[in-house]
């Protein structure tokens, strides 16, 4: 049986999901949907699919198996909610909403209509991801460190921390989805930001980052970020994870393992991330279950990392239940509409 497809954003990670996609048998392109409709044209030249302006019009007229909202994540929380109430099965870029409480009705509509959803987490699908954990064990985390050494953003609405929400929200939320998946759970969370490097014309952000994590089982974590270096640097990005005696650094597509009196150990992964074929494999198989980056987990990643920003802005100390059981309203971490003004990169 081949699976149908429509792809909503026809912009980089659009283009880079239906590359991939065209590697996987039994998958047909069926639609593109974007604000832009030569973009959507684009993209959808060359085969049968359809092209829209209004993914709700083309959902509602296609009824595809899958969707990929690869948008800007003001636009996820609904459209993950639309497509979910018609029973057609999400992958969703991440992050999945812009506010604790879209995160959460998102996965609430993926659960009751008990569609496949994936979120882009693809650390998530590494092999390098499990080979740490096989090396790990049962043994006791009690330090989780992480970094992401970028550079001014290229695309615009992501460059404004008005729309893109700051590197925290949009870029290193994969190292903390990555710090729950070993960590577990999040309780308490403090921040500081800084804006001392890159002029506000260049940068309209915080140019660099830093988070202080507590997890419920008693480690520590930190997120160290900046967007004031330059592309190129060797290991710019990376979690290591300290127990007794053993240090696993997560770095890309492999992992180094350090041990008392031992040489370093690295271990490449034998395969590339595979989040949008397991996820293929998942809709064939009518297999919610089967998602390792799914809406609920994605929700209380993006959960810290707006409680990060929250107490950047506030300075507060932020209890992860509270913050999620009542979102507070004394600071704006994140805005409510999507930048109509601001272009995406092609």
């Amino acid at each position: 049986m081949s699976i149908s497809v429509v792809i909503v954003g026809a912009g980089r990670m659009g283009q880079k999901h239906l590359e991939r996609l065209s590697e996987i048998e039994d998958v047909r392109l069926v639609g593109v949907a974007d604000v832009r409709r030569e973009a959507a044209d684009a993209m959808a030249s060359g085969s049968s699919a359809a092209a829209a302006n209004d993914y709700r019009e083309l959902l509602e007229h296609v009824r595809p198996d899958a969707v990929y909202f690869c948008t800007p994540p003001a636009d996820h929380a609904e459209q993950v909610v639309f497509a979910a109430e018609r029973g057609i099965n999400v992958f969703v870029e991440k992050p999945l909403a812009t506010t604790v409480g879209g995160a959460m009705a998102a996965a609430a509509a993926v659960e009751r209509r008990n569609v496949v959803c994936t979120v882009g987490y693809q650390w998530r699908y590494n092999a390098a991801t499990e080979m740490a954990q096989e090396v790990l064990g049962d043994a006791s985390l009690t330090l989780l460190s992480a970094w992401w050494y970028a550079t001014v953003p290229p695309v615009p609405w992501i460059r404004d921390r008005r729309f893109g929400g700051g590197q925290i929200f949009e870029q290193a939320t994969h190292l903390i989805d990555l710090m729950r998946l070993f960590g577990g759970e999040v309780s308490t969370v403090f921040a500081a930001y800084a804006h001392n490097a890159v002029p506000e014309d260049d940068l309209p952000n915080w140019d660099a980052n830093s988070v202080t994590l507590r997890f419920a089982d008693g480690a520590v974590g930190s997120v160290h970020s900046t967007y004031a270096l330059f592309p190129g640097i060797p290991g710019n990005n990376g979690l290591d994870l300290v127990a007794r005696e053993l240090l696993v650094r997560v770095h890309g597509n492999r992992i180094i393992v350090y041990r008392r009196d031992q040489e370093p150990v690295e271990i490449p992964a034998p395969t590339p991330p595979r989040i949008d074929r397991d996820f293929i494999d998942a809709v064939h198989r009518n297999d919610p279950v089967a998602i390792r980056s799914s809406a609920r987990e994605s929700a209380a990643s993006i959960a810290v990392s707006l409680a990060a920003n929250y107490s950047a802005v506030s300075g507060k100390v932020v209890d992860m239940q509270e913050f999620v059981s009542s979102p507070p309203t004394d600071a704006v971490i994140m805005p409510d509409e999507r930048p109509v003004s601001v272009p995406q990169a092609p």
